[in-house]
Parts: C-alpha cells; structure tokens; sequence
C-alpha cells in the first residue's frame, strides 16, 4: 500500500510514458501459467486493488478554467516493473485504461477518462472491496458522480469536491488548505468488515499484500531445526478485522484436511499487533502443506510472487519428505533461499 504515501508525487509525474517495445519484450515472464490472452477472475482483480490500487482526483491551478482549478479524478494501481504482466492482465481483463512508466523502477496502471472510470465504478460496485480502502471507493463515487454531471464546473460542485477530498487518502495539501481555508470537511464513510467474499479475493489480495518467506536458523543440535517457513501478511491496524477474516476462512479449510483439523481455530495464535500494524503469520508446516499451498495452487498468485511461492512450495515438500535433515537437502534450500525475494534476479 504504498501508493498512498506516493500519491502526491504521483499526480505530478503520471503521465510519463514507457515504449511500448520495452513493454512487450521485457516483463512478460512474471505472470503464473498465464499469458496475456487470458482473463482474470473478478474477484481477484477486487482484492488485487484492496492491496495496491488507489481511488484519487488531481486538484491543480488552471488559469484557462473559469474556476482557474483543473479536476483530474484517477483510479491507479503501482507497482515494480517487475509486475508489469499483472497490470497488464489487469488492463486485457478490464478492456480499460493505459500502462505508464513511472520513474525509474515503478510501473502505474492508470484509469482516467469518464467513460473508463464508469467501468471501474461498476465493477467495484458488483465486486465490492474489504478493507478499509472500501470507504475510500464510497468517497470517490460521490467525486465521479459530481464530475460526471458536470457540476465540479460549478463553485458549489468545487467546494463539494474540496470537503469530499479532506477525507480521501491523506486529505489535503497544504496548498489546498490554503486556497479553501472556509471548505466544510466530510465525515470518512464508516468501514465494516463483512467476510471474505470468495477465494479469488484472498488470491489477488495476497497477490499484493502477501509473503512467502524461507528462514534458515543456526543449530548445534538438528539439522531439520534450521529451516521454517512463513507465510504472512502485514497490514494497518484499522483491516486487523481481515486478517481475522483470513484466519477464520483457512481454519474452515483446514478442517477438511485429512491431517489439519482446525487448527487454525485461535486467531490471537496467528494474528499479532504491534503499533500500527497487525500481521498474519501462519508457520506450522502441516497447516502450509495441508491448507495454505493446495489453496494456492487452486487460486494462483500471479506475477513474481508466484515465483516465491513456488520456491515455497518446493522447500515445503522438502521438508515433508524429510530431504531437509540431510546436508545435501540443506544446500539445496539454501540456494533457494539466495534466490528468493529481493534476492531474485527479475
């Protein structure tokens, strides 16, 4: 979710532009058993966008306007280039919107015009988001309909769009505040976890917000202690409510394992606070074997995370065939773990 710190350097830098030969030839090995003529599910673009889209519209000076004030509304997912096939499925699977460069390493998927932000609206309307970017959405939807009525040309319309924006994403900048000091501040709509909606979800959410870690541990004692799994979730306090979702949906999972029977039954054993951030960690390697990567092989992670979970699942098979407690199995998920991650060459 870093897009939200970035936002107001995005809306200066946006529109740059990257050759669509560097696109097509570069990037197109990260997708997972996928290619660019096939469809995403629906709900994974929903919970994809839970994790890295952003609802936003531009306020800038505009001496030709009648209101000397340019309204720019935005809908935009950013990430590394090295994910530009999600974004490119994304855009295959919606019809709608423009792939940009965005600095030197960050790729933007930008939806812009009335007639596409429609289509955003609607899908979000059907395939309504989870978290708390879902009150976000809710304020952006009054923005679009004020600008679709043509209203923002307006100075109430203005001064709406000005209170609506005090509540969306990180309110407004100093300039703004300058400009509209007597602006009437809106309430953030109220947010209320409802459940996980569907699989698809958890796949496009994890997509995003998820990780596959391998950890190595020195020991004097067992080989087979030096080596765990992770896989995790970190996000803001205000969405702990879904990761206990998460919890609560594999521990329903897990309980038609022939070997995990509700294990996953105690949230506080898997979800932890600390700060402003609430993280999921599920380690035990019978609930990874038996739950979390069947589950995932059915709803793949797309893009280079789906790389990371392979090298996940191949250490977990490891293990559960006990090749970790000799010395050769050991060298073997060390040099796996070299390539994982930020370690992996793209």
């Amino acid at each position: 979710m870093q897009l939200r710190y970035t936002l107001m350097g995005f809306e200066r830098n946006y529109q740059i532009k990257i050759p669509s030969k560097q696109l097509n030839k570069q990037y197109y090995s990260t997708l997972s058993k996928s290619s660019l003529n096939n469809k995403l599910n629906p709900w994974f673009i929903t919970g994809f966008a839970d994790a890295e889209g952003c609802f936003s519209f531009a306020i800038k000076p505009d001496a030709k306007s009648k209101l000397k004030w340019r309204i720019s509304p935005l809908f935009v997912i950013k990430l590394h280039i090295k994910d530009i096939a999600i974004l490119e499925l994304i855009k295959n699977t919606l019809m709608i919107g423009k792939i940009r460069k965005n600095g030197q390493n960050s790729i933007l998927y930008v939806v812009e015009s009335i007639k596409e932000l429609q289509v955003i609206v609607d899908h979000f309307n059907k395939y309504p988001l989870v978290t708390e970017k879902a009150s976000d959405f809710l304020i952006f939807k009054q923005c679009f309909e004020i600008i679709k009525q043509r209203l923002h040309l307006t100075e109430k319309g203005l001064f709406s769009l000005i209170g609506l924006k005090s509540s969306l994403n990180w309110g407004l900048s100093d300039s703004l505040k300058k400009a509209f000091p007597n602006v009437t501040f809106v309430d953030r709509p109220e947010y209320k976890f409802n459940g996980i909606p569907n699989p698809y979800w958890i796949a496009g959410f994890t997509s995003g917000d998820g990780s596959f870690h391998l950890n190595l541990k020195k020991s004097d004692t067992n080989v087979s202690h030096r080596v765990s799994l992770r896989f995790s979730i970190n996000l803001n306090i205000r969405d702990a409510e879904v990761l206990k979702g998460l919890v609560i949906y594999f521990n329903t999972l897990s309980k038609t394992s022939t070997v995990v029977k509700g294990m996953l039954n105690q949230e506080n054993q898997y979800v932890s606070k600390s700060d402003n951030t609430v993280s999921l960690a599920i380690t035990k390697t019978s609930e990874l074997i038996e739950v979390i990567i069947p589950f995932f092989e059915k709803y793949p992670i797309q893009g280079v995370k789906s790389l990371d979970f392979a090298d996940f699942k191949k250490v977990a098979m490891m293990i559960g065939a006990k090749e970790h407690l000799t010395i050769e199995g050991l060298h073997r998920i060390l040099e796996i773990k070299l390539n994982m991650n930020k370690h992996r060459d793209w």
